[in-house]
């Protein structure tokens, strides 16, 4: 009995012994875990979102940058905001390379603003009419531009700029009368062209895209404008401005030639001044379609379309009455 417990206490004390000698599992730090942390997230974070950010605005119309600004001027601003399309004539687009009316070569930068005139700009009425002038009637003008009678297109939102029949046969009277146009086809041409390029009178500078020194009811491009103000007021406009190409100073030297004379007048000055050829010689023939289209597109430098063509017929029609 005695022999079995010793043998039982010996065996106790031979298996403690071994089990502090024999060291913990060490753990393999090179084995990976079970998780496959390289998997991608199922997002795919390369598509494109749905919405289609790259989509134009369905206006036509292209934003103009602002005018750069000036402590000493104000630049010359239009209420006016269009409602019509635009209108198709080279007058109020990019010139075409081959019109002497609406191109000239890039103005070198101005840094040189007009000083605003406190004068007024418009010339003075004539006092009498020689008789050989060729003058129209208030019946006549209501007919051969009848979107002009009453107060014409003019409303509360484009009063400025905008003038009716009314006015319009006074500065049309005088431009014939100052330029010594006494042809009946020249006077039906200069009407027909500015009625068109001007929307029965409504616009006097351009709106759409909003070109700077655009303007006249003839809607001269600037290099016209700065030819015509300086003919009219040698005194007040500087040479160096006709290189302008700033915003502030092709509108400043533009305002000086939008009062009704001056803007009605400025068809009759480029016919007697730029293209005297058509002066006076028959070029511009009564009452002859063919003639007008050649001065629209060949001195002008102007588009042709069925619309230029009715009104030129809706004026020449009136004034043979």
């Amino acid at each position: 009995m005695k022999v079995a417990v010793a043998f039982t206490v010996l065996s106790a004390l031979v298996q403690t012994g071994f089990a502090k000698c024999i060291p913990s599992p060490t753990p393999d730090y090179s084995v990976a875990p079970s998780s496959d942390y390289s998997a991608v997230p199922s997002s795919d974070y390369s598509v494109a979102p749905s919405s289609d950010y790259s989509a134009v605005p369905s206006s036509d119309y292209a934003t103009e940058p602002a005018p750069s600004s000036s402590d000493d001027v104000e630049p010359a601003s239009s209420s006016n905001e269009y409602t019509a399309p635009v209108l198709s004539s080279d007058y109020t687009t990019a010139p075409a390379p081959s019109s002497d009316y609406a191109t000239s070569s890039a103005p070198e930068t101005s840094d040189i603003a007009p000083e605003t005139s406190d004068t007024e700009t418009e010339t003075t009425e004539p006092t009498t009419t020689p008789s050989d002038v060729y003058q129209i009637t208030a019946s006549q003008l209501d007919a051969a531009v009848p979107a002009g009678k009453g107060s014409g297109k003019c409303t509360a939102d484009n009063s400025d700029g905008c003038a009716n029949n009314e006015q319009a046969l006074v500065a049309l009277n005088n431009a014939a009368q100052k330029y010594g146009v006494t042809e009946r086809g020249e006077v039906v041409a200069m009407i027909a062209l500015m009625a068109f390029e001007s929307g029965s009178w409504q616009y006097n500078v351009n709106e759409f895209p909003g070109r700077a020194g655009q303007g006249t009811k003839a809607m001269f491009m600037y290099p016209f404008i700065y030819k015509y103000a300086k003919a009219l007021y040698p005194d007040k406009v500087q040479d160096a401005w006709e290189s302008a190409t700033d915003d502030l100073t092709m509108n400043n030297v533009r305002a000086m030639v939008l009062g009704d004379d001056d803007s009605f007048g400025s068809a009759f000055w480029y016919l007697t001044t730029q293209a005297p050829e058509y002066h006076n010689t028959g070029k511009l023939k009564d009452g002859d379609l063919a003639s007008f289209k050649e001065y629209c597109t060949s001195a002008v430098g102007a588009g042709w379309d069925d619309d230029r063509q009715k009104g030129w017929e809706a004026v020449n029609s009136a004034l043979s009455a």
